[in-house]
């Protein structure tokens, strides 16, 4: 999909949105890191993204370190990057590219359907492992 920064609504530029199936409640935003190598990874609940681009949608959602709202330009979803940091970040993408991209989301791994993909017993290994065995 294509962003751009609310600064320079002429330079887009690439980012991906990314939904894995070991991961069925999350959805993430990967956008270039500026050295050029790598990316920067944004992950939050795929409900957010039915929340703002539904078109009842007037106010930000979200908490935290990311919010997704209505743009000023109704094509458009704003992102907001640490709100309320000293320096947020805001960017614009396409409404219709979020739109499909939750909607093959929900083609995946239907509403209600999430906690079928997890793997329950890694996740319980892994928490022991933080735990050091406590658990």
């Amino acid at each position: 999909m294509t962003v751009c920064f609310a600064d320079r609504p002429n330079q887009g530029f690439k980012a991906r949105a990314v939904y894995e199936l070991t991961d069925p409640y999350a959805v993430q935003l990967q956008f270039p890191s500026p050295s050029g190598t790598g990316a920067i990874a944004w992950t939050f609940a795929r409900d957010l993204l039915v929340q703002v681009v539904h078109p009842t949608c007037v106010k930000p959602v979200g908490e935290g370190d990311i919010r997704f709202g209505p743009a000023e330009a109704e094509d458009y979803i704003e992102i907001v990057l640490h709100p309320t940091g000293p320096q947020p970040s805001k960017l614009y993408a396409r409404r219709d590219e979020l739109t499909s991209f939750i909607t093959q989301t929900y083609k995946r791994v239907p509403d209600g359907g999430e906690d079928d993909w997890i793997d329950w017993s890694a996740a319980w290994s892994r928490l022991q492992m933080l735990l050091g065995g406590a658990a």
